[in-house]
């Protein structure tokens, strides 16, 4: 298995997520799209989700952001709370710290996951796209939390100034 991934796969309207390696934000953006695309289209709904965290040995704070996002998107779409597996005590604790215990079910054992995971691949976005998909994860992490909004709130800030200098130059 190549490392440094995001996998997902759909069996019978359980959505997995399975992140490899060192997940950073700029293979992100698939998830981005891939998470809309579930939530907002009847063809691709999810009825429950499992994100798999066992094989990552590091998230940003933009795919921290993305998991919030999926957890906010279940919780709105089916009023329950997604299952998060995290078999890393390093990995638990931020999740913690990010208060994402609040919004998933968190587990320290791995589940029966399907065989059949295909890689999200990132997609060919503009900068100015990508800015917007980390304004909206950082975003997500502000809703969950004051610790999250003291950390969070400098960087949402100048993540909408720069996306505001941007749109004037075009």
């Amino acid at each position: 298995m190549q490392d440094n991934q995001i996998l997902y796969a759909n069996l019978q309207g359980v959505c997995f997520f399975r992140f490899v390696g060192e997940v950073r934000h700029n293979q992100s953006s698939g998830l981005e799209v891939l998470i809309n695309n579930l939530f907002n289209d009847a063809e691709n709904v999810c009825d429950d989700v499992v994100v798999d965290l066992s094989q990552a040995r590091y998230l940003d704070s933009t795919n921290l952001g993305l998991l919030a996002m999926i957890a906010r998107k279940m919780l709105e779409t089916h009023q329950h709370k997604p299952t998060l597996i995290s078999t890393s005590k390093d990995m638990t604790t931020l999740l913690q710290s990010m208060c994402l215990e609040q919004v998933f079910h968190l587990i320290d054992r791995p589940l029966d996951a399907p065989d059949a995971f295909v890689e999200v691949a990132d997609q060919s976005t503009d900068e100015k796209q990508r800015a917007k998909m980390i304004l909206a994860a950082h975003e997500e992490l502000l809703k969950l939390g004051d610790s999250n909004r003291q950390t969070f709130q400098p960087v949402v800030d100048l993540l909408k100034q720069d996306l505001q200098a941007r749109e004037e130059q075009d």
